[in-house]
């Protein structure tokens, strides 16, 4: 495969409401788009959204890091999708999200060329429905629970709720949920690193007694305290999922290795791309660990690659990409709608994406 022309875009959508957790809020969607043409005309489609805040990197890293290993990219040839960075100089030491961009147009590109959907070239026998959560965003208890109705009547049955900010006003927020949609919606809390260890000590048996069912709770405190999480993961009265702790495959052996969390949250952007991500879910796997796979605030080729992989994977055992649901419109053609709770692959080439600029 010989790429022959490189495009960069900006994907632009205003949101419905604030997407607002522990870490930052997002008002406006900004997506790097990247269009890939080979010499045969077959064009694949990447795309990552800069995430400073928890990637620590910038946009102007990542558009930098683009810029260099495109260029590189146009004057070698890939024989092998899934050992692209072997072959070229600069991929070892270019951030993530732009090793991200790169590897999912390559992926979406190879399946196109082969005339099958992503998750088959990937190796999946066929697609499932996947029931993804509804993610509730940090705001004051009665806003909160209003929003947690709304998700509920459009057909959510499980909903992720950021918390993070405040320990008590923790314990109110997510107390109004439950109270607001009954028993019978899951919850799932993510702190987005904002707790201490002593403060998820004391909250997490408390949710699990007085806010119930809870499928998990997602990084409670710092991604570098990792003792912390082995021993939270020790007390805990329900799965813990590390997510900034495990953002890489040699942080995720680091996790299993130390039982630092009972689940994985896999992210193509904080892996690097489709490649590096299912290594992550074949490590699991192996493990017998389940993953949450979710995605950072994007909905471009790079969360559509998210699904393709989540739905062919057996790691997967959760589903979070919802954003899709904080938008007026959908910026692209083609691809996954992954409108309400249900999510399903369909049968066209690659990805079956059109990103609009």
């Amino acid at each position: 495969m010989r790429i022959q022309t490189t495009e960069l875009g900006l994907m632009q959508a205003p949101l419905r409401l604030p997407f607002k957790t522990a870490l930052r809020t997002v008002t406006m969607l900004e997506e790097i788009s990247l269009k890939m043409t080979d010499d045969a005309g077959e064009v694949g489609w990447g795309s990552v959204v800069p995430t400073p805040a928890i990637t620590g990197e910038s946009e102007d890293l990542i558009r930098s890091d683009l810029k260099t290993l495109l260029g590189e990219l146009r004057r070698t040839p890939i024989v092998d999708v899934w050992k692209w960075k072997e072959v070229l100089p600069s991929a070892a030491h270019v951030c993530r999200s732009a090793q991200c961009a790169v590897d999912v147009a390559l992926h979406d590109l190879s399946a196109r060329k082969a005339g099958i959907p992503l998750w088959k070239w990937l190796g999946g026998a066929h697609t499932i429905v996947m029931n993804t959560n509804m993610t509730i965003s940090v705001e004051e208890p009665a806003l909160m629970a209003q929003r947690a109705q709304e998700a509920v009547r459009k057909g959510f049955t499980s909903l992720k709720v950021k918390v993070g900010l405040d320990s008590e006003l923790d314990k109110a927020r997510v107390l109004a949920i439950r109270n607001a949609i009954g028993s019978k919606i899951s919850l799932r809390l993510d702190a987005n690193q904002g707790w201490s260890e002593q403060e998820s000590l004391s909250l997490i048996p408390w949710f699990a007694e007085m806010c119930g069912p809870i499928d998990f709770i997602e990084q409670p405190v710092k991604a570098t305290e990792i003792a912390a999480m082995a021993n939270i993961t020790r007390h805990s009265p329900v799965p813990i999922v590390a997510d900034e702790s495990a953002m890489t495959l040699a942080q995720a052996k680091n996790i299993l290795e130390t039982k630092a969390a009972h689940a994985l949250s896999v992210k193509l952007i904080k892996a690097g791309g489709v490649s590096e991500a299912r290594a992550i879910l074949d490590l699991a796997y192996a493990e017998k660990i389940p993953c949450l796979m979710s995605c950072m605030f994007e909905v471009g080729a790079g969360f559509q690659a998210a699904i393709h992989l989540a739905s062919m994977h057996p790691a997967v055992h959760w589903v979070d990409l919802d954003s899709a649901e904080f938008l007026t419109a959908l910026p692209y053609q083609g691809g996954v709608r992954p409108l309400g709770p249900t999510i399903r692959c369909g049968h066209e080439p690659g990805l079956n994406l059109e990103l609009r600029e």
